[in-house]
């Protein structure tokens, strides 16, 4: 097998100059160091990758995300319906449950809450499926007779053990989850079985789909990284692209439930395939006095013979191996750090702020006199912008600096939403306007402008996603990414489980009654996402401030 990406792990948390010096990542990572580990956290080389190899991870990665994220980006088409007279789920729909204004802002909120929870979960999940990946990987690794037994463990059957020895156990098991959720929550009748259903089960099965497939993925990527990562996380938006009008056709068609148990199957049919194929990471775990035995879940070992470092000193047959468990937590030393604390800041307020849009935009098009199938495909239309959004600032990322150019896409993103969707606001609230008003698109500047910052928003937010991943790798080192990027992306599951929630009771309490919300209704969602986009971009310009203080100023960075 030839080798196309094999390379010392330290280069991979190294960037570039222009004139191509190599400034290293945190020094051997000490700010993640734990003493009696320093032997396997040393770094050896990684085993050689075929370009086959990158390309069964982005395939398979890429429909992870396609099934997982591209459902969570289009869940505002749900939640328009369930918010709607036709709707066939809930016993009562919650427009029409009431004429005060405290039942519909709670009902607006809790159903706002249902996709956010879903969302949230599959991102905040990385706190418990990460050191459970680990635990499996090093069970799989482990020589016979090396792991502690058990009674209960000697009493397993041939089949369990195999079930739950492998990254696939995980996988799969998500699958099964997401499916299962999308089922019960067709026999919902209320809101709370909508959030158990719908909102945590298939969070936490979307979860473990998601990690297992996206987290080796950096490790087969050096130069073009930020690339692969782009084309992988655009898996998002092309699945949303497919999924809001088919969603929107069946909920017209044939009602929620139905949709919902539609939902069910496609998890089931298109993600067993997916999760069967976990890429096993390319991390050496297997030591023996600080050298490297194996990689990851089935990796080749890079002393083999045909790797980048052949020649390297050889461990002797009859030495005895070390299996070391990946670490998933973050020391105190680098959680004191002023780039660790300024990202996981960042990763808050983008996370937070970044979902509103999508989760309103079926909403507020209505509020404007267009259609609900309308509204679905401008959602369609956002998700797949955003798509190749990310992979252009990917590339841009790789070509002028993946920090450089990720702190510019968040500022631009909140110029957006304050220039364009404000705007949007504001003419619709200087004329008093209303959906019979606003019927007419074309000649209606709210709408207009609206349009425009739907495509130029979901441009400059694709950003983030093809270029976080790779700039914890740049940050903080690739041996300590599996702790960063899990913690990272537990934060940002919860700034997810805020932002939209909060959305929905600003967007409530400034209603009138149980009307539906006009489009000037949405000036307090407008203020809340603006602060939240300009909170993450300051943070962003703060962690690239941070890194040049530690590392020497670059331009490229």
């Amino acid at each position: 097998m030839a080798s196309t990406d094999a390379l010392p792990m330290a280069n991979l948390g190294a960037r570039r100059t222009r004139a191509g010096a190599t400034l290293a990542a945190i020094d051997n990572d000490t700010g993640n160091h734990v003493a009696e580990e320093e032997d396997y956290h040393a770094t050896p080389a990684l085993p050689p990758v075929s370009r086959g190899q990158q390309a069964s991870v982005l395939v398979a990665a890429f429909l992870a995300i396609a099934l997982s994220i591209g459902y969570n980006q289009c869940y505002g088409v749900f939640q328009e319906y369930y918010l709607s007279a036709n709707q066939n789920v809930l016993k009562v729909t919650p427009l029409a449950s009431s004429t005060a204004a405290a039942p519909q802002q709670r009902s607006t909120a809790l159903l706002a809450f249902v996709g956010t929870l879903g969302a949230g979960l599959t991102w905040a999940g990385s706190i418990f499926v990460n050191p459970w990946l680990s635990r499996v990987e090093y069970a799989a690794l482990s020589p016979p007779g090396h792991q502690r037994s058990h009674g209960r463990g000697r009493i397993q059957s041939k089949v369990l053990r195999a079930l739950t020895a492998s990254p696939r156990s995980i996988t799969l098991g998500g699958v099964i989850l997401m499916g299962l959720g999308f089922l019960l929550a067709s026999f919902a009748t209320q809101v709370w079985h909508l959030l158990l259903t719908q909102g945590l089960l298939y969070g936490l099965g979307s979860s473990m789909l998601y990690f297992p497939l996206l987290g080796p993925a950096p490790e087969y990527f050096n130069r073009h990284r930020a690339t692969a990562i782009g084309l992988i996380l655009s898996g998002g938006g092309v699945g949303s692209l497919v999924l809001s009008p088919v969603v929107r056709a069946l909920l017209s068609a044939v009602g929620g439930r139905w949709t919902l148990r539609f939902l069910a199957a496609l998890s089931v049919v298109v993600g067993t395939p997916v999760a069967w194929v976990v890429p096993p990471s390319r991390f050496p775990v297997m030591t023996a006095g600080g050298g490297s035995g194996g990689s990851g879940s089935g990796g080749s070992g890079s002393g083999s013979g045909n790797g980048p470092d052949a020649d390297s000193e050889q461990r002797p047959a009859t030495e005895p191996i070390r299996v070391a468990r990946r670490r998933t937590h973050i020391s105190t030393a680098m959680f004191a750090t002023p780039a660790f604390l300024l990202s996981v800041a960042a990763a808050f307020c983008q996370s937070a702020g970044a979902q509103l849009p999508l989760t309103f935009i079926p909403s507020y098009s209505v509020a404007l006199g267009l259609s609900a199938g309308t509204g679905a495909t401008l959602l369609a239309v956002s998700n797949i912008v955003n798509a190749v959004a990310r992979v252009a600032t990917g590339y841009a990322g790789d070509r002028f600096g993946r920090l450089n150019v990720l702190a510019v896409s968040l500022a631009v993103a909140a110029v957006t939403v304050g220039a364009l969707w404000g705007m949007s606001v504001k003419e619709a609230s200087a004329v008093g306007a209303t959906p019979e008003l606003l019927a007419s698109v074309s000649s209606s500047s709210s709408a207009q402008l609206w349009l425009a910052f739907i495509v130029l928003y979901s441009v400059a937010a694709g950003g983030y996603y093809a270029l976080f991943p790779a700039t914890i790798a740049d940050v903080f080192g690739i041996r300590s990414y599996a702790a960063v990027n899990g913690f990272i992306y537990f934060v940002r599951g919860c700034g997810t489980m805020v932002g939209s929630p909060v959305g929905g009771v600003l967007l409530g309490t400034s209603k009138a009654g149980g009307s539906p919300a006009s489009s000037s209704s949405y000036a307090g969602v407008v203020v809340w996402d603006g602060a939240l986009l300009v909170g993450s971009a300051a943070c962003v310009f703060g962690v690239r401030w941070a890194d040049a203080l530690r590392r020497g100023w670059a331009w490229r960075a």
